[in-house]
């Protein structure tokens, strides 16, 4: 136990700074400007991980936490919203080193998102559960789930969870629940992870609910679809995006934010102009590339899960949209030829960002305009830095797609200098 720690920072990732002894201390749950007893939960090389056990002086920008768990999911939800603002401003004007970014505010920030994923928490019943934010053992017993979803995902959550405790007496076999809400109709489904093949389950399901079991690989601590035992009703759900309707279903990545996303679109839209051809990468179900499709002669989209490339179709198709086409396959795989004779070159990769198989690929092909969405501001700067000698920023953007947490969405387009 550490006594007494001022914190008088925040780091880019979204943690609290304070030192001890000159040692760096970060924390979650900690405002910039308070001071706290902590306890030391991990001892790195280049600081201490700490959790606050109290706090000696408040910050005037400390809220009430509304849920006892937020650390796990929403570790920012101690401060108020234009407070938070403000923090993600900053950690994007130190992460690019300007000051002229502008943030976009969510117009919700509970019940936003449109994807949970809870744990299971068992003693003599299963319950809904977080992992305790650094620790893949110790857990948080949710009642109610969690305040990041809406009422309907956790009510479908818990009804399925009150399912198996009056059916089943045995959960060592139960690893994870997923649940996906649309935000334009009242359609959730949910993705029930379990360690066995050998399983079988029904529940009572009301109309517009579906729900996938999958044995997931147990020597995985993620939610991996790598069987489908079975299904029960509605195997896809639909979002107005934008004026489209895009349709997915449960292995297929979409944003947990439908209304800034919404909105870096329309950014995109009126940044953008109109291009001959263009290529987006990591497509997904061909949300982005298919809202920018009257902007351009020609669209084609480059996806790796078969389940997405599989909607990105029907949505041409269900939007009679003509210019667009998606590839199933690896980015890294595609020919160099592949990106040449490219006017805008479209990538929202995972959190890792561009694979340096790629980045080369596209300096090589220099592609006139790179329209560049990330959920991790860290990584994309990285990757601009690579780019800089044939790139300059056009425009530069933050979204809060996840309010109470610190976690930060960014849009960048780079023209070729």
């Amino acid at each position: 136990m550490i006594e007494k720690v001022y914190f008088q920072d925040i780091d880019l990732d979204g943690a609290c700074l304070g030192y001890v002894g000159g040692k760096k201390v970060r924390a979650f749950g900690v405002l910039p400007g308070e001071t706290a007893k902590v306890k030391v939960v991990k001892k790195r090389r280049e600081f201490l991980e700490v959790v606050p056990v109290e706090i000696l002086d408040s910050s005037p920008y400390r809220v009430n936490p509304i849920e006892e768990h937020f650390i796990s999911c929403s570790p920012w939800q101690v401060m108020d919203y234009n407070y938070q603002l403000f923090l993600k401003k900053k950690i994007l004007e130190n992460i690019f080193g300007r000051e002229d970014i502008i943030l976009e505010p969510s117009p919700e920030i509970f019940g936003y998102r449109t994807k949970m994923e809870f744990s299971f928490f068992i003693d003599d019943e299963i319950n809904l559960a977080f992992f305790k934010r650094g620790t893949y053992k110790s857990k948080y017993k949710l009642n109610s789930g969690c305040i990041l979803g809406s009422h309907k995902m956790n009510e479908f959550a818990l009804k399925i969870t009150e399912s198996i405790n009056r059916r089943l007496t045995d959960y060592s076999v139960f690893k994870g629940l997923m649940v996906r809400e649309s935000k334009a109709n009242d359609c959730l489904i949910a993705s029930l992870f379990v360690k066995s093949k050998e399983f079988d389950l029904e529940i009572d399901l009301e109309e517009n609910r579906g729900l996938g079991i999958f044995y997931s690989d147990p020597n995985s601590p993620a939610f991996v679809f790598t069987d489908k035992l079975e299904y029960q009703g509605i195997e896809r759900i639909m979002e107005n995006i934008n004026g489209l309707r895009i349709f997915y279903g449960s292995k297929s990545f979409f944003q947990n934010n439908v209304y800034l996303l919404q909105k870096a679109i329309s950014d995109m839209k009126f940044e953008m102009g109109y291009v001959r051809k263009i290529v987006e990468l990591y497509c997904g179900v061909g949300t982005i590339g298919l809202a920018l499709s009257n902007l351009a002669k020609e669209i084609i989209g480059i996806e790796l899960i078969d389940e997405a490339c599989y909607f990105a179709k029907i949505n041409t198709e269900v939007n009679n949209i003509k210019n667009y086409i998606v590839l199933n396959g690896d980015v890294r795989d595609i020919d160099t030829e592949f990106f040449k004779n490219i006017d805008a070159l479209i990538v929202d990769p995972p959190r890792n960002g561009l694979n340096n198989e790629v980045i080369k690929k596209i300096i090589d092909c220099s592609p006139h305009m790179i329209v560049y969405l990330s959920c991790n501001p860290l990584t994309q700067k990285r990757d601009c830095e690579l780019l800089k000698d044939k790139y300059m920023i056009k425009f530069i953007k933050g979204y809060d797609f996840y309010p109470n947490t610190p976690h930060i969405e960014s849009l960048m387009i780079l023209i070729r200098k």
